[in-house]
């Protein structure tokens, strides 16, 4: 299982979502906040449902090379 931090970016149900709460007992259950066209949307998930955001977690080389 994935460890996830407050403010961390995670992906749930296919959409984006900052981590802004974790509950301090299990189920660990995580607080998620995300913008819309319409305003703020809150979901809570438990570490099973999110996935990291790949291009975050796979090194790649971004220094020029002279």
């Amino acid at each position: 299982m994935a460890s996830f931090t407050i403010g961390e970016e995670v992906l749930y149900e296919g959409s984006r979502y900052v981590i802004t709460l974790r509950q301090p007992q299990p189920p660990y259950r995580f607080r998620l906040v995300r913008t819309t066209p319409k305003g703020p949307e809150v979901a809570w998930a438990v570490a099973d449902e999110l996935e990291k955001i790949e291009a975050y977690t796979t090194p790649r080389s971004d220094t020029p090379q002279d």
